[in-house]
């Protein structure tokens, strides 16, 4: 006797990603982003963080990778629940900037996390470039953030 299985393959909501997240919570959060980065770039340290082993879960906690305590913390689910909230008019110009800005997450975090390591034995690339590197894509998401907050009422 052989027994039947059946999978099933359930289709959630495209809103059941953020459970526990609201429109207004999202607007709160993403209020909190420019700030932080205008911070963070200030407070930019490539020497101080090159020379410390690991400087760049600096650049990872404040972009939200590493702990909790950055707005920019699970940023992809308030962008979402705001791109489907009252407080964004279009829809599509909102998506594609937002599809922008997590790119530069992305590669921000990827070229942070590259500074800490260290594998070979042949020549290296400091990990100063990597931290300049980082910081690049973080001015890209500074920008694009201020464009994303003009069109969120």
């Amino acid at each position: 006797m052989t027994a039947t299985v059946a999978a099933a393959t359930v289709m959630l909501p495209h809103r059941a990603y953020a459970v526990g997240m609201t429109a207004d919570s999202a607007r709160g959060q993403w209020k909190k982003v420019s700030p932080a980065l205008d911070d963070l770039l200030q407070n930019w340290s490539t020497e101080k963080w090159a020379e410390a082993v690991g400087g760049g879960d600096v650049i990872r906690t404040e972009l939200g990778r590493m702990g909790t305590s950055s707005p920019l913390f699970q940023i992809e689910k308030a962008i979402k629940e705001l791109r489907d909230s009252e407080y964004v008019d279009d829809f599509i110009e909102f998506q594609e900037s937002a599809d922008e800005f997590e790119d530069a997450l992305l590669q921000a975090d990827s070229l942070a996390n590259s500074s800490n390591l260290k594998t070979g034995s042949g020549s290296q690339t400091p990990p100063a470039v990597f931290i300049e590197r980082s910081r690049a894509e973080v001015v890209k998401m500074q920008s694009i953030a201020k464009k994303m907050d003009a069109m969120v009422k």
